[in-house]
C-alpha cells in the first residue's frame, strides 16, 4: 500500500468513527435556559423542569428549548401537544411510582399559548398531587410573567 493511500484510508477511517460518535448536546444559552436555571434554584423541590415552544419558523413540532435534563430538540410528543392544543393540564404518576408530573400550557404575558412546561417532583403514595399541582401553576405563572413572547426565550440571556 502506498503511503498516499494508507493516508487516505486512515483519514477515511477516522470520518467513519467521528459519524458514530454521538454528539451531545450542549446547554443552551438561551434567556429560556437562563429562567429554567433560576426557576429551579428558587424550587428545590422540584427535580425536573422543561420548556416545550413553538418553533421559531412557526413549526408545530414544539422543540425542548431549555430543561435540565437535555433532550434539546426533542419534539413534543402526543401528551404535549394535547397540553398546547386543549389548554388542559396533564397530571401523572411516572411509572415507576416515584416522580408526579405535571404538564401545563406554557403562555407569555399576552396569555397567549406558546409550548407547554413540565413541572416534576418527587412522589410517594399518598402525597399531596393537588398541592403539587397548584405549586406547579405557581411555577408556570412565574415563567409566564417573565416571557414577552416565545421570540424572546430563543434569544439571549
Amino acid at each position: 500500500m502506498t503511503p498516499f493511500r494508507a493516508l487516505l484510508f486512515a483519514g477515511a477511517a477516522a470520518l467513519m468513527l467521528v459519524a458514530q460518535t454521538p454528539t451531545q448536546n450542549p446547554t443552551p444559552n438561551s434567556y429560556a435556559q437562563k429562567l429554567v436555571n433560576e426557576t429551579l434554584a428558587k424550587h428545590p423541590d422540584v427535580v425536573i423542569l422543561a420548556m416545550h415552544v413553538v418553533s421559531r419558523n412557526g413549526g408545530t413540532d414544539y422543540p425542548i428549548l431549555a430543561s435540565n435534563i437535555g433532550r434539546y430538540g426533542k419534539k413534543a410528543d402526543e401528551d404535549d401537544l394535547r397540553v398546547i392544543k386543549t389548554g388542559q393540564n396533564n397530571l401523572e404518576v411516572n411509572k415507576t411510582g416515584n416522580h408526579f408530573e405535571v404538564e401545563l400550557p406554557l403562555k407569555d404575558v399576552h396569555n397567549k399559548t406558546i409550548g407547554a412546561v413540565g413541572v416534576v417532583f418527587n412522589y410517594k403514595p399518598g402525597d399531596d398531587k393537588q398541592a403539587m399541582e397548584q405549586k406547579a401553576i405557581a411555577i408556570r405563572d412565574e415563567l409566564t410573567a417573565a416571557t414577552p413572547s416565545a421570540d424572546r426565550l430563543y434569544g439571549a440571556p
